[in-house]
C-alpha cells in the first residue's frame, strides 16, 4: 500500500503519470533511496518523503531519465532559424527576444535555441532564454556546459568550433552562448503562480506524454499564460493531440509548432483549419454527392499525419538550411474546410479527416475514423496504426499506443514517427534497453538517408 501512496505523491507533487514511468523504474528508485537512507520499511520512507522536501528531491533524481542531445528533432530549429530571419528581424523595433525552454534538462536544448537564433542572425544581446528543469543534477550538468559526444548524435547543423571550445575528449559551451541562457530549477506546475513574465517562444517538448490528465491541462494553461499573444510553442512529435485547439492552432511542423490564439479572435496565419462540428458534417455531406475535390493550401493545411507517401526516414529530418520553412504572411486568408474540400482520393476520406481531427484535438473523433480506414480501406496502412498509437498515447492508455505503434513497424519498419513514440514509451517505463536498440535503428535509417 505504501509503494502506492507513494506513487501518488508523486504524481501530485510533479503530475507525473505512474503508469508510463513503469512500477519497476520506481519500485528501483525506492529501494536505493530507502538504502541510501538505512531504513528497511516503506511506510518510514512514506513519511520521510511527506516531510523532507530534500528527500522528495532525491527521489524524483532517480526517476528523472535526462534524454537529450544537441537540435535534437532538428526541424523546430530550422523553424526558429526561419522565424529570426523573416519575421523577428525584420520588424521595426523588435526590442528582446524572449524564450523558455521548460525542461531543460541537461542544458542541450537552450544552448541549441541560443545557438540557431545566431545562426538566423541575432546577436547575443537580442535574445534571452530562462531554461528550467525539476532535476537539480540536470540544471547542474547544464550550468558546467561541457559535453561528450553522446550529446552530439543528433544531425549536424552548425560548425561545432564556432561555439564550443575542445577540452580533452569533450566539448564546452562558448561563453557567448552560455550567457544567453537563465539556468533554474524549478517544477513547471508550481513555480510561475505569481510570475508575470511574458514569453514570444516557448519550446516544452517530451514532457505532456508523461503528465497525468490534470496535470497536463495545468501545464498547457500556464504556458498559454506565459506566451504573448501569437506567440510560438513547441511540443514533443507525440504530443500534438494533448494540445488544446481552443488555446492553439498548429503550424505546419513535423516536430511540432503551435502558436498561441489571440484572444476573441481565430489566427489568419500559420495553421491549419481546425475542424468544427458542422465542418465535419459538410465533409460527410460531400462524401455520399462525391463532390469534386479542390487542393487546400500547403501553407494552411496540416503536416503533423501527411496522407501522401513519404519516406520512411523523411527527408525533412536530413535535409538542411534549404528545408527551412517558409511562413506566410499575416495578411494570407485562411482557408475553412467549410470553403475548401480535400484534394484526396474519396475512399481515403476517413483517414485522413482523422488526421485533421487529431490535430484539432477531437481524439475519439480521431479514433473512429481511423478505425473505419483500417476496416474499410486498408487494414495494412502503416500510417494509419501510428497515428492510432499516438492518439492512445494521448489518452494516457500506454499498452494500447504501444501495440500499434509496432503493428505500424510490422508493416513498415522503418517508419520514423512509430520509432520515435516507441522509443519514447519504453525510455519512460524503464525498458532502457529496448530504447537503445530502438535509437540504434533510428541512427542507421538516418546515416542511410
Amino acid at each position: 500500500m505504501s509503494l502506492t501512496d507513494i506513487e501518488k505523491l508523486l504524481s501530485k507533487k510533479i503530475g507525473v503519470d505512474c503508469n508510463i514511468i513503469g512500477s519497476r523504474k520506481i519500485v528501483k528508485a525506492v529501494d536505493n533511496r530507502c538504502s541510501a537512507c538505512s531504513l528497511s520499511d516503506l511506510k518510514t520512507y512514506l513519511q520521510l518523503l511527506q516531510t523532507s522536501p530534500e528527500e522528495f528531491t532525491e527521489l524524483v533524481e532517480q526517476i528523472v531519465v535526462p534524454e537529450t542531445y544537441f537540435f535534437r528533432d532538428r526541424k523546430s530549429f530550422d523553424f526558429l532559424i526561419n522565424f529570426g530571419r523573416s519575421q523577428w528581424l525584420t520588424k521595426s523595433s523588435h526590442g528582446t527576444l524572449r524564450l523558455l525552454s521548460v525542461p531543460c534538462s541537461t542544458g542541450e536544448e537552450p544552448y541549441s535555441i541560443a545557438i540557431a537564433l545566431m545562426e538566423a542572425g541575432l546577436s547575443p544581446s537580442q535574445f534571452r532564454i530562462d531554461a528550467i528543469d525539476i532535476s537539480k543534477q540536470a540544471i547542474a550538468k547544464a550550468q558546467q556546459g561541457i559535453y561528450g559526444k553522446n550529446s552530439f548524435r543528433g544531425e549536424v547543423l552548425v560548425d561545432r568550433n564556432r561555439y564550443f571550445q575542445q577540452t580533452a575528449e569533450k566539448y564546452e559551451i562558448c561563453p557567448s552562448v552560455r550567457n544567453t541562457v537563465n539556468l533554474k530549477q524549478g517544477n513547471l506546475l508550481n513555480m510561475f503562480f505569481n510570475v508575470q513574465l511574458k514569453y514570444d517562444v516557448i519550446f516544452c517538448r517530451n514532457l505532456l506524454i508523461y503528465l497525468e490528465d490534470s496535470a497536463c491541462t495545468e501545464v498547457l494553461k500556464t504556458l498559454n499564460r506565459l506566451l504573448l499573444p501569437n506567440g510560438l510553442l513547441f511540443v514533443g512529435a507525440a504530443e500534438t493531440a494533448k494540445v488544446p485547439s481552443n488555446l492553439f492552432t498548429s503550424i505546419r511542423q513535423p516536430f511540432t509548432a503551435y502558436r498561441k490564439k489571440a484572444e476573441g479572435t481565430i489566427s489568419k496565419s500559420l495553421h491549419h483549419p481546425l475542424i468544427e462540428n458542422r465542418q465535419v458534417e459538410n465533409i460527410r455531406g460531400a462524401k455520399k454527392q462525391n463532390s469534386q475535390t479542390k487542393k487546400v493550401s500547403s501553407e494552411t493545411s496540416s503536416i503533423s499525419y501527411s496522407l501522401s507517401s513519404t519516406p520512411s526516414l523523411p527527408e525533412r529530418l536530413t535535409k538542411h538550411t534549404s528545408f527551412l520553412p517558409t511562413i506566410p504572411n499575416d495578411s494570407e486568408t485562411e482557408l475553412s474546410l467549410k470553403e475548401t474540400q480535400l484534394s484526396i482520393p474519396e475512399n481515403s476520406l476517413s483517414l485522413e479527416l482523422a488526421k485533421q481531427l487529431a490535430d484539432g484535438g477531437q481524439i475519439e473523433a480521431a479514433i473512429k475514423y481511423c478505425n473505419e480506414y483500417l476496416s474499410g480501406v486498408s487494414s495494412t496502412n502503416a500510417q494509419a496504426y501510428t497515428l492510432l498509437g499516438t492518439l492512445y498515447q494521448a489518452k494516457s492508455n500506454y499498452v494500447q499506443a504501444e501495440q500499434f505503434f509496432r503493428k505500424a513497424l510490422y508493416l513498415n519498419r522503418n517508419d520514423y514517427e512509430a520509432l520515435m513514440h516507441l522509443t519514447l514509451l519504453k525510455e519512460h517505463r524503464g525498458d532502457l534497453v529496448g530504447a537503445f536498440i530502438l535509437r540504434e535503428r533510428i541512427q542507421k535509417l538516418q546515416q542511410n538517408f
